[in-house]
């Protein structure tokens, strides 16, 4: 569910619909505008429903869990970082074939920030390319803010705070704690 405050009447149902229809999880997140805030979501909305998140999460059982993204959720669609690192350890693909930082940018008139195309250039070529690295310095140099250039919380968020917050000697490798994956293929 991609969840706009103003269908918060449509969480519960939900929940309680995944459980009946016997489907494995529902995941709850937030909704991305764009730079231009062009949906007007109204982030600091998501904060009067966290009871109601709450209470769907209460729905999960040993067959269904209901996931609430929460730290996007109540993040007011803020971030502390202004550059953009994350792209190289999650790269987006179009259903077109075009190559991008993200998907925000896949519209034609972010170009600037396109790698190629996987239809005309294998992917390895793209990312062994002299182009996939202009567009990664541009998007994580100081010619690129991404708190005014970027839709909102985007793939890349967790990543590019982590990231940031690496870069600032605030956070350090050897002391930061993660719980192991809960398989191979788990991002």
């Amino acid at each position: 569910m991609v969840l706009l405050p103003e269908f918060a009447d449509q969480i519960l149902p939900l929940a309680k619909l995944g459980n009946e229809l016997g489907v494995d999880y529902l995941v709850i997140k937030h909704c991305s505008d764009d730079e231009h805030g062009s949906l007007g979501v109204d982030y600091a909305g998501y904060h009067d429903m966290v009871g109601l998140l709450n209470e769907a999460e209460t729905h999960s059982n040993a067959d269904y869990q209901v996931s609430v993204k929460w730290s996007k959720i109540l993040s007011e669609g803020k971030r502390v970082y202004t550059q953009c690192f994350g792209p190289p350890f999650i790269m987006q693909l179009s259903g077109s074939g075009l190559v991008a930082p993200c998907g925000m940018l896949f519209n034609n008139r972010y170009k600037k920030y396109h790698i190629g195309n996987i239809v005309d250039t294998s992917f390895k070529d793209l990312w062994q390319g002299e182009r996939y690295w202009e567009v990664i310095n541009l998007i994580a140099s100081e010619k690129f803010n991404a708190q005014t250039m970027c839709g909102s919380l985007c793939l890349q968020h967790k990543v590019n705070e982590f990231l940031w917050e690496l870069k600032r000697d605030e956070v350090s490798l050897s002391t930061k704690t993660c719980p192991a994956p809960m398989h191979v293929n788990f991002i």
